[in-house]
């Protein structure tokens, strides 16, 4: 007689043989604070986190979600580079955030298989990229960076006639635009939250020198700003100088003006030929000295120098007339050996350059345009310092030693 089995011995047989469901994997996720080092508040202030990660951790960008706590954050991501295998190796993460004086926020980057995020963007920065231009916004630019920004305002414009764009002087004072027809074009960061523009080229000088250079625009969705950078390579040590050259349209004169010195040091341009010009020299030893001069264009007398106080100087500054404001901040601003100058006149000329003190084989210049209409809002974000002074981001390290790529106080 054949044995049979019972029916729990063939039970437990059937549910010992069954395959276990595999366990899911919770995601990977990157910590990285936020500070506010300048005691300023902001109010959905855009912050740029750049996110490194190892090989083959991300393979699609929609495998990320932003965290701020058990809240999910709206946030922008692009590639800024890949692995060889296609997988991101620095991360673009934009996204806003309104911190009081001094505050400091975490957040967590959650990201691999299974992860998505549903965050609604919200208002964002529309980006209408046409045959010789693009529209990002209420702002209008070239593909070529000269001239650079067409306009800001349609129909009611604050940018007029004139130079528009960078320009490099070689020692010999001879002038060339750094851009024009040839120039490569390309949007790096497409919105909604953030949009960067690029532009490269060669710079071709009279001696027959041709000098790379790199021009970006970025604007946040959140803040009427535009911050324009040149990067020129001169291994050679030809040139002298790089400025950056803006035409405005503020309404009728006349326009007040101010510049970030010690003294809050304001006046006022009363017709098409009055001039401002604001000038700070950085010695090789340190020493500084700042001075304003006024009066007809090409006349500029002594209005206001360093003196006796300590020589503090900011390089930003507003133009005002009776509809529009500008706010401006230089990047940097006399924090090498060098001279720098801010002019403004009354035809709507704004300019604002650096020559280094000593030979230099790359040249940059930074600067910050914001585009307010009056009378301007309480709360508006107009302040200089808080352009020249973003929200710091500080990324675990333990992401850096995984990826194997430099932290970026060592690159």
């Amino acid at each position: 007689m054949r044995a049979t089995a019972t029916p729990w011995i063939a039970l437990f047989a059937a549910v010992a043989c069954t395959p276990l469901p595999a366990m899911a994997q919770p995601p990977a996720t990157v910590a990285f604070t936020v500070h506010e080092t300048q005691g300023i508040r902001r109010n959905s202030y855009p912050v740029n986190a750049r996110v490194p990660f190892p090989a083959g951790a991300l393979a699609q960008l929609a495998q990320t979600r932003l965290r701020q706590g058990d809240e999910e954050v709206a946030a922008q991501v692009t590639a800024d580079s890949r692995w060889p295998d296609g997988s991101v190796q620095w991360l673009l993460v934009d996204f806003n955030a309104s911190l009081g004086p001094e505050e400091t926020r975490s957040y967590r980057l959650d990201y691999g298989a299974g992860v998505s995020s549903s965050a609604e963007m919200g208002r964002g920065l529309p980006v209408v990229d046409e045959a010789d231009a693009v529209q990002v916004g209420r702002v209008r630019v070239s593909k070529t960076a000269v001239p650079l920004i067409r306009s800001v305002r349609y129909r009611d414009e604050v940018i007029g006639p004139g130079p528009n764009g960078f320009i490099v002087s070689d020692a010999e004072d001879r002038s060339y635009p750094v851009g024009g027809p040839g120039d490569t074009f390309e949007i790096v960061r497409g919105g909604p939250l953030y949009v960067e523009l690029r532009y490269s080229g060669r710079v071709a000088l009279q001696d027959g020198a041709q000098l790379p250079f790199v021009v970006t625009l970025e604007m946040p969705n959140s803040k009427s700003w535009v911050r324009a950078t040149a990067a020129v390579e001169d291994p050679d040590h030809r040139l002298r100088s790089l400025s950056f050259h803006s035409p405005l349209s503020v309404g009728p004169l006349p326009w007040v003006w101010d510049f970030g010195t010690d003294r809050w040091t304001y006046g006022a341009l009363r017709d098409a030929d009055s001039s401002v010009v604001l000038r700070n020299a950085v010695e090789i030893d340190g020493v500084t000295a700042w001075r304003v001069d006024t009066g007809p264009k090409g006349q500029e007398r002594p209005f206001e120098t360093t003196g006796a106080t300590r020589p503090v100087v900011a390089g930003w500054g507003h133009v005002q007339g009776p509809t529009d404001v500008v706010a401006f901040a230089v990047d940097q601003f006399a924090a090498a050996p060098g001279t720098y100058a801010i002019s403004l006149d009354g035809a709507g000329h704004a300019a604002f350059s650096v020559a280094p003190a000593g030979p230099t084989g790359r040249h940059r210049l930074s600067v910050y345009q914001h585009f307010v209409s009056t009378p301007v809002q309480i709360g508006a974000a107009t302040s200089p310092p808080s352009m020249l002074h973003p929200l710091e981001v500080l990324i675990d390290d333990a992401q850096y030693t995984a990826s194997g790529l430099p932290t970026p106080q060592a690159r």
